[in-house]
């Protein structure tokens, strides 16, 4: 759901996200920031509950982050699908000027969130199924379903509904809208996320062959949908899936070619969705498919919810930690 400046998001009688309540943000230090993309990432308080607030601008300077945030003249909230918010802040408001800001707000930030954005080491990993059988599945198991309650809402249609670019209902239906990491302004730096209805698909290790016909309606909508709504042609598109993703409910990113690369999009993170396709294809009628028996190396940061798992697992050997900046 989008709101306007003058109606300020709302999930509850008490959690209003406005200029005004921002300016009782309160930070307490900086999980990450980024000189390529001019962006920081603050973890603080709002209303006593944690809070993540991230900024972008063209430059953005970590002793500055106390007076923006509470400095803010108008802040447009855009969407709202609770725990996250997203907007354009401004320090000042003439008529025609444009946004200073892009603001993503994370209200109430969980302990997961915080970890999550906040500067780590990161460590390449090598998960066998017997490594997936012990450690992750048993971590992904431990998530209750409340964790997911954003992506359920957005597919029953109680958020975010305006910005669908399609919807197929069913078990073997999805939902294609655009991610928040674009502005949906330049093409180049197109991203859309589709999410699938079933809730039976954790990672692309729970992938079998009858999922093929899902795969393939799912690459087949998105590049007619893309076609038809962006002028954007399918040989200009990057389909994939990463493992391990940011959350446990299987989709698949949509990414223009020409799109700056992220972590997320390189090698051992990303998975093409053409070639797990193919690998289902291949493999067995019955039993476990290729892609559930193979063998993974991806990078796994210290602040992964895997990483105390996989030391245990003997697959890595704890590092020292490091000190958070604080602000």
């Amino acid at each position: 759901m989008s709101s306007s400046s003058s109606n300020p998001a709302t999930t509850t009688d008490s959690q209003r996200i406005s200029a005004s309540t921002l300016r009782a943000f309160t930070p307490t230090r900086v999980l990450s920031e980024s000189t390529s993309t001019g962006s920081i990432y603050v973890l603080g308080t709002l209303s006593d509950s944690p809070t993540i607030v991230h900024l972008q601008k063209t430059v953005l300077a970590s002793d500055q982050v106390e007076g923006v945030v509470s400095g803010l003249d108008r802040l447009d909230v855009f969407l709202e699908n609770a725990p996250y918010f997203s907007a354009h802040g401004w320090l000042q408001t003439p008529p025609t000027r444009s946004a200073d800001l892009a603001i993503k707000i994370i209200h109430p930030a969980t302990e997961a969130h915080i970890r999550k954005y906040s500067t780590q080491e990161r460590y390449v990993v090598t998960e066998t199924r017997e490594v997936y059988d012990t450690v992750v599945k048993r971590y992904i198991g431990s998530f209750d379903e409340s964790r997911l309650a954003w992506v359920y809402a957005i597919l029953e249609g109680r958020k975010e509904a305006d910005r669908v670019l399609y919807r197929q209902e069913g078990e073997d239906g999805f939902v294609l809208l655009p991610d928040l990491k674009w502005d949906q302004t330049s093409m180049s730096a197109l991203y859309l996320t589709v999410l699938v209805h079933t809730r039976r698909i954790s990672t692309l290790r729970d992938l079998t062959r009858a999922h093929i016909p899902l795969l393939q309606s799912i690459k087949q909508k998105t590049f007619e949908t893309v076609r038809a709504k962006y002028d954007v042609p399918a040989s200009k598109l990057r389909l994939f899936v990463h493992y391990q993703p940011s959350y446990y409910h299987f989709h698949v990113h949509v990414v223009h070619v020409d799109h700056e690369a992220s972590a997320g999009m390189l090698v051992g993170q990303a998975h093409m969705l053409e070639d797990l396709i193919t690998l289902l294809e291949l493999s067995p009628a019955d039993g476990p498919s290729i892609l559930a028996q193979k063998t993974y190396t991806y990078p796994l940061g210290a602040e992964h919810g895997l990483y105390a798992g996989m030391i245990q697992a003997g697959v890595l050997v704890a590092q020292p930690e490091k000190a958070a900046a604080a602000i």
